[in-house]
């Protein structure tokens, strides 16, 4: 766990956690408005939506954390899920057209994500299981626990970054137009669900199966956004 600014007078006090998903937000809201900045009548969604990623990480993160797990703490994988989910009643609702807000989207989500799991490692949560590697993280290291842990969100965060990147290039070249968001998902849905086999602490079963909810959750996820892209590729090769 990384160490917290105490604001001397106030009795407020700031963790790296905290900061690191502020700075989420703000990555989110600009790299939005930046890939659209033609589309100058999208701001006001974006910042709407910048708006509801702080909602979905504090109060729904934990309150999605309350329901599954039964106590509270971060969100997991329920907060990428929830937000997707919000976000796109926001544009049924508003009658925001899909593309290219969409498609920006899910670069936005990608880039602010990246510091959203560095944020993870700063709290020391979201990690791995013990390891003796190099690559091990001590998270507990202020307080004496010298365990090392797999770097987890610190994984996560690279992938996506590179996940980040590939989007924005796609989206620059008008590559799969309407379809970023279902890509996103299939990548993140199996990134997601893999990781979750070296996840260390303590994980909710589903039905007491082998695979925890956010497996399941993630899984499903992906069949979703493959079934999906598969679909569209079936329309747009009859269209021609």
């Amino acid at each position: 766990m990384w160490p917290s600014i105490h604001l001397s007078g106030t009795g407020v006090t700031i963790s790296a956690y905290h900061l690191f998903h502020v700075v989420a937000w703000f990555v989110f809201y600009f790299v939005g408005t930046g890939l659209t900045r033609s589309r100058p009548d999208l701001r006001r969604h974006w910042l709407l939506t910048a708006v509801g990623l702080a909602l979905c990480d504090t109060v729904g993160a934990r309150v999605a954390f309350q329901i599954i797990h039964g106590r509270g703490s971060s969100g997991f994988f329920a907060t990428p899920l929830l937000f997707a989910f919000l976000t796109g009643a926001y544009c049924i609702a508003r009658k925001v057209r899909a593309t290219p807000f969409i498609d920006a989207w899910a670069v936005a989500f990608s880039a602010s994500h990246v510091f959203e799991k560095i944020a993870c490692l700063a709290a020391g949560c979201c990690f791995g299981r013990p390891t003796q590697s190099v690559f091990g993280v001590a998270i507990g290291a202020m307080h004496g626990d010298t365990t090392r842990y797999l770097p987890l969100p610190l994984l996560e965060a690279s992938l996506h970054l590179i996940m980040a990147l590939f989007l924005a290039l796609l989206y620059r070249r008008g590559l799969f137009q309407g379809r970023l968001v279902m890509l996103l998902g299939v990548f993140y849905g199996f990134w997601r669900s893999a990781t979750d086999l070296a996840r260390g602490g303590q994980k909710s079963p589903f039905l007491d199966g082998p695979l925890s909810v956010a497996q399941v959750a993630c899984v499903l996820a992906m069949i979703f956004s493959l079934v999906y892209l598969v679909t569209k590729s079936g329309e747009s090769r009859h269209a021609r």
